[in-house]
């Protein structure tokens, strides 16, 4: 069981990591064409929708390595005051919401990256770009994230019976 969780946790490190470099590409697309447009006055077209969509991929992505991390927006107010046998059993209580939710996300964005595929669909500016692709992430994003909650939920299982941490 330890190594099916480490697995998965190496996923989400994988993919976390994998896709992080898309930010450093959006930072230096971004450089560029303000450089270029400031000294030489050419704007290109590709340049900020380009860089959107690195940092869309990566925030897509990087869902499960945030999971992983334990770094997702919560109400610390209240639960910093709890011990950590409580918040796993809050974990464990609110998990349904969380598969529901991916579950959604899942379900519609595999129709909607599906039929964006499809219909080779595109932004429809100037640079056209075509959407499909970040489309057919976003199921891949939610996949997973539902597969490193599944470990926190194992995780959380196994400290809501017996108060220890399963590394």
């Amino acid at each position: 069981m330890k190594q099916l969780l480490r697995i998965t946790d190496r996923i989400s490190i994988w993919s976390g990591r994998g896709f992080s470099f898309l930010l450093a590409v959006a930072m230096f697309i971004i450089v560029y064409e303000i450089l270029v447009r400031g000294i030489f006055g050419i704007p290109h077209k590709w340049a900020f929708e380009s860089a959107v969509y690195c940092c869309g991929a990566v925030y897509i992505v990087g869902g499960a390595y945030t999971l992983y991390k334990n770094a997702h927006v919560r109400m610390d107010v209240l639960t910093s005051r709890l011990s950590e046998r409580t918040r796993s059993i809050l974990d464990l209580i609110t998990f349904p919401f969380f598969v529901l939710f991916c579950g959604t996300i899942l379900w519609k964005g595999w129709l909607l990256g599906l039929d964006s595929f499809m219909l080779k669909e595109t932004s429809g500016t100037a640079w056209n770009a075509p959407l499909y692709p970040l489309k057919l992430l976003v199921p891949f994003g939610a996949v997973l994230i539902l597969l490193q909650g599944l470990t926190k939920l194992v995780r959380d299982s196994y400290m809501a019976v017996t108060g220890e941490r399963l590394d």
